[in-house]
């Protein structure tokens, strides 16, 4: 969602790395942006607007001229949650006295409680934001001291923010505050000082990184820095950046979305690199170590999204291959749920970003009922990660376009890693274990295989753009990849779909089967195959249309895209490449923003 970034330090030209800090982070989705430069005797300029960052990189180029010097830089990519999308409602937000700005991710709950006790003392808004009212408390609470002041407000406000916060009262000074929404400080030798909502904004800027936990109050005044929590002195691990794995171009290809789907094989790869040797069969990542002697007799999985369809994949592997009770659930249902933690379950949380906020929630709950936790993400150092109490990382580096493709293989290939160490902790079938691993080693060249037939997919994306609504059918290990191929052509596309395991045809969808809707089917020649033919008998003699996605010929359909011959544990693998090729080639052909589909953020740091 919302994007910050910040800039301290000797740059006169600040403004070009405040507007690419932001361009890095316009992946999270927004509807404006904007920023406010100032400098040590407080002279400032505040530029807002509408739209795309480029739209305030104009502005900031008509507004402030090459001769004007700053030393600091405060900026933010909004998405409205509360008030329309205008100029008023955009960030940096300030005080009706002009004595205290910030920028704001996040939502507070009590607000409209706040404003209108605000409203009694004779304060005015002039926007319809939650954060204007933040700056208004601000400058009622002023004790004289800064920290003071943000520490008292700090009590009045409820739920989520991570806050950046200057005022004229402490030129040269910057308080920055999170609580459940991701923030960090990072710096370089150069003496320039940042924070930013993504490290991914930071490549090439910042070699050192601290990241904030929730609750943590941190001072920047001139090159020295402060950090509290709770009231509390509090000292940080500081990191080093890995500069070269925060790097993104989309190099040669049209949209990110499309260099992204075509790196999951390399990706892929990297997953296994260290982790599995497939000459032995073994299994050797760190976090397994630690798990040797856990005895665990029920997994539970958490996630939302994306995340969630690759939790309901792994309840299948888990339990026909595990032999272990598995259950899915959606974190932002969950945590409404009377949780009953027990010693012998395990947990799981899955996350691309890491900060995905439902899933933080669930996951403090279990911990503060001493729940055993395994999490699942991409971004080292991330909420999630420094959380659980074991781990993989998908290894997918930054997912740079909103949907998510790259982290999705990345994120069912690390959790196939675990069910196999589970079935081979647990002493079952041996010759089965190894068929699945001879199979899974061979998936990187099976999926190259499928995108070197780009051409012949773009073909049959064409044939179906004409279309307005679709069903995706799939059963058994194929319900969550038609599940998740449903999700990809609605956020890219627009387009309507529904999914349904495919012999729930017979409880109602085939009412809606007529030659306008067409119907994808994920059927490779699996245990369902015969299930599913007789499912496209059904469709076709209702008229209705039917592209097939399989690795055997299938009579009667309109279209079959072919891919590689497996065993069933593998297909989905490979099925869900034909349909983000497919997704996207849509897409293109529609004209649509693919890299940054509408009303969409990549990760979802507020409830």
């Amino acid at each position: 969602m919302c994007g910050i970034f910040w800039y301290q330090g000797k740059n006169t030209y600040a403004q070009n790395i405040l507007v690419h800090g932001l361009e890095r982070l316009e992946y999270r989705w927004y509807d404006s942006a904007g920023l406010l430069v100032g400098n040590e005797t407080w002279a400032i300029k505040l530029v807002r607007a509408v739209g795309k960052v480029s739209n305030l990189a104009s502005k900031v180029v008509k507004d402030i001229s090459d001769n004007e010097e700053y030393s600091f830089w405060i900026a933010h990519t909004r998405w409205a949650t509360h008030g329309g999308v205008t100029e008023e409602n955009t960030h940096p937000h300030y005080d009706k006295n002009k004595h205290f700005y910030l920028v704001h991710n996040g939502i507070i709950e009590n607000y409209h409680k706040l404003k209108q006790e605000l409203i009694v003392k004779w304060y005015t808004f002039y926007g319809e934001t939650d954060s204007e009212v933040i700056a208004n408390l601000l400058e009622d609470n002023r004790t004289g001291d800064f920290m003071e002041t943000v520490e008292k407000v700090l009590w009045m406000i409820r739920w989520a923010y991570a806050l950046l916060i200057v005022s004229t009262y402490a030129p040269n000074e910057i308080i920055a505050v999170r609580l459940w929404s991701p923030l960090l400080f990072a710096y370089n030798n150069q003496g320039e000082y940042f924070f930013s909502s993504d490290k991914q904004a930071l490549a090439g800027y910042a070699d050192k990184l601290i990241y904030l936990d929730d609750g943590d109050v941190i001072h920047l005044k001139g090159s020295e820095y402060h950090i509290k929590s709770n009231g509390f002195s509090k000292e940080k691990k500081i990191e080093n950046m890995d500069i070269e794995a925060l790097e993104a171009s989309k190099w040669e290809y049209k949209h990110f979305m499309l260099k992204e789907i075509f790196e999951q094989p390399n990706i892929i790869r990297r997953i296994f690199k260290g982790r599995v040797d497939f000459n032995k069969n073994f299994l050797n990542a760190e976090a397994f170590h630690g798990m040797q002697y856990e005895q665990f007799k029920k997994i539970v999985f958490v996630g939302c999204g994306t995340s969630y369809n690759a939790w309901c994949l792994w309840t299948y592997w888990i339990e026909n291959l595990v032999g272990l009770d598995a259950s899915c659930e959606i974190a932002s249902e969950y945590e409404y749920k009377n949780i009953k933690v027990h010693d012998d379950t395990l947990y799981v949380f899955i996350s691309q970003s890491g900060e995905t906020a439902d899933s933080i929630e669930v996951l403090k709950l279990i911990k503060q009922k001493w729940g055993h936790t395994f999490g699942i993400v991409n971004v080292v150092g991330s909420t999630i990660s420094r959380l659980t109490d074991y781990g993989l990382f998908t290894r997918a580096w930054a997912e740079i376009w909103v949907a998510s493709t790259k982290a999705f293989s990345a994120q069912i290939t690390s959790i196939l890693l675990l069910a196999l160490f589970l079935w081979k902790k647990r002493g079952l079938s041996k010759a089965k274990y190894e068929k699945v691993m001879i199979e899974l080693s061979k998936v990187p060249v099976m999926i190259e295989d499928i995108l070197a037939d780009t051409v012949n997919i773009r073909k049959i994306a064409e044939y179906i753009s004409v279309y307005k609504n679709f069903f995706f059918l799939g059963r058994q290990y194929q319900l969550p990849i038609a599940r998740e191929s449903s999700l990809k052509l609605k956020e890219i596309t627009y387009l309507h779909s529904e999914s349904y395991p495919t012999w729930e045809l017979k409880h109602w969808p085939l009412a809606l089967i007529e030659n306008t809707i067409p119907s994808v089917l994920f059927v490779p020649n699996d245990l369902m195959f015969e299930k599913n033919s007789s499912s496209i008998q059904e469709i076709k003699a209702r008229d209705g249309k039917v592209i097939s996605i399989s690795d055997k010929e299938i009579d009667n359909t309109d279209r079959n895209i072919h891919i590689p011959s497996t065993i069933d544990e593998i297909y989905p693998f490979l099925t869900t490449i034909v349909w983000q090729l497919l997704a996207y080639h849509v897409a293109d052909i529609l004209e649509k923003d693919i890299d940054k589909p509408r009303n969409l953020a990549k990760s979802v740091t507020v409830k």
